[in-house]
């Protein structure tokens, strides 16, 4: 586990963007839906592997650690391995836990998934290092129970912003991920990051 992944867990619910996800339905449960080919993200977050997105590659079902992840012919990396739990149950991440619990549960619901996005994008390729993430910078979220779908994600890493677009399922009690997938996309211009509120500086939106 990497040894930045606690500081980011301090960090994601240190610096809460102000933005109020869906209230959590009540007795309202369906089925995952990851993101297909036949549901494309919206153009600007686009996650369409194509030559320009991060770490592109050909199609194919084999990644650097098949115990990890499955990068299924669509594009999308279907998670086999969970983290954030892992992270938040280290001593180092104990303030971070605190905070997780005093959050409504969308809001709750939300960084737990923002937390297992970072990790799975760098354990999927550990030359990105994402330090911060905003699941509806590009397009808005949706709450359908426990899970989560954020078409138009954006992460930073290093300075620069990618667009990302995710599936994530969380327990029933909220404390863990139980269910996530992923999309990749293309890095966001820099001439675009002030009509959504990015920024290069910190972990704050602007």
């Amino acid at each position: 586990m990497a040894l930045a992944a606690h500081a980011i867990a301090a960090l994601v619910l240190a610096r809460i963007p102000a933005h109020d996800p869906p209230p959590l339905p009540v007795e309202k449960s369906i089925s995952v839906e990851m993101v297909t080919a036949s549901k494309p993200l919206p153009a600007r977050g686009e996650t369409v592997e194509r030559d320009d997105t991060v770490g592109a590659r050909k199609p194919s079902t084999t990644v650097e650690n098949p115990t990890e992840a499955e990068r299924m012919p669509d594009g999308t990396i279907r998670a086999r391995q969970l983290f954030s739990s892992a992270i938040l149950a280290d001593p180092r991440s104990r303030e971070a836990l605190a905070g997780l619990g005093q959050l409504a549960p969308g809001l709750r619901i939300e960084q737990l998934c923002n937390l297992e996005a970072m990790e799975q994008v760098h354990r999927w390729k550990p030359a990105i290092e994402p330090d911060f993430l905003v699941a509806y910078a590009m397009a808005d979220t949706e709450l359908f129970g426990r899970t989560l779908s954020a078409p138009g994600g954006a992460f930073r890493s290093k300075r620069h912003w990618y667009g990302i677009g995710f599936d994530c399922t969380v327990s029933a009690d909220l404390a863990s991920v139980a269910a996530f997938a992923f999309r990749m996309g293309a890095e966001i211009p820099e001439s675009e990051w002030e009509s959504h509120m990015l920024t290069a500086d910190d972990g704050t939106l602007e």
